[in-house]
């Protein structure tokens, strides 16, 4: 019996070796911008202005696919 030492949990998916780099980039700017809402704290309501109307547009889109899904 031969046992695959790098593979991972048999089933599951292998990482991609650029997500470290991803999260790095990522984490950094979300660091960047929470610096950036500190110094300038005028820009919070259209921040969460913003992440309201997408969440309201990503639903709005699940629901008519759905609607057009179900006929």
């Amino acid at each position: 019996m031969e046992y695959k030492l790098k593979g991972g949990m048999p089933g599951m998916p292998q990482v991609p070796s650029a997500l470290p780099n991803i999260l790095m980039i990522a984490g950094g700017a979300l660091a960047f911008l929470g610096l950036f809402v500190i110094y300038n704290p005028a820009l919070l309501p259209y921040m969460v202005g913003g992440v309201f109307l997408l969440i309201g547009a990503l639903l709005a889109l699940i629901g008519y696919r759905a609607r057009r899904l179900v006929g």
